[in-house]
């Protein structure tokens, strides 16, 4: 069973992606922190990458090509994943079709969790990361225990730098205009469950499952 989650930015797709992954012992590939940390690398394509993220840019399909398949490599299988953040746009969702399908494997769900634009901004200027493990918490929906410190590891909370009304703007331009078409794709593929995000996690959690079961993938 191969998963792929998508959503506009604050959606809950990492919060809902991590209890599917514990609850179905998936592995989960998360483009958008595997990027981050990349970011951090002093090297000549971590620089590249740092400066796309730093600046609200997409990062190039050929980049995040490199990036997957490298890490599929890594993870030494193709079944049992949980996808986020790959593929984002139709060619991606073309090129992985492809290379799946060359595998022997497809993708068998798309899990799209909705949320108005008035409440991403929202749940953006509430969002804080973890500045060692890259934990995301939000002051509104998803508290720390302790304000300011990670559950999980203790490191400080932070804004990440992305996180400016004007950077959040141009993501959900770029989402509206080239992930949604993406979605549509696969919607004609028929494994697309669109669900309302602007719910309680166990209720948005429980709805997934469910939806699971009806396709035969539980």
């Amino acid at each position: 069973m191969n998963l792929l989650i998508v959503g506009p930015q604050a959606s809950g797709k990492g919060t809902q992606a991590e209890k599917l992954v514990d609850k179905f012992n998936l592995a989960h590939i998360e483009m958008g922190g595997l990027l981050r940390n990349m970011a951090k690398e002093d090297s000549s394509f971590g620089k590249q990458v740092a400066e796309l993220i730093n600046s609200g840019q997409l990062v190039p399909d050929e980049m995040i090509i490199e990036v997957i398949n490298k890490y599929l490599a890594n993870i030494g299988k193709l079944d049992g994943i949980l996808f986020d953040g790959f593929p984002r746009i139709v060619s991606q969702a073309e090129y992985f079709d492809n290379f799946l399908s060359q595998k022997g494997q497809k993708l068998d769900l798309v899990v799209y969790l909705t949320l108005p634009r008035e409440e991403v901004f929202k749940r953006l200027i509430n969002r804080r990361i973890c500045s060692q493990c890259g934990k995301v918490f939000n002051i509104l929906t998803n508290p720390p225990k302790v304000e300011g410190i990670c559950d999980f590891c203790g490191g400080a909370l932070v804004i990440r730098e992305d996180d400016t009304p004007e950077k959040i703007n141009k993501r959900l331009d770029g989402f509206e205009n080239k992930t949604v078409p993406m979605i549509e794709y696969y919607k004609q593929k028929g494994i697309v469950e669109k669900l309302d995000g602007n719910r309680p996690i166990e209720v948005i959690f429980d709805d997934v499952v469910e939806r699971m079961k009806k396709r035969g993938l539980l």
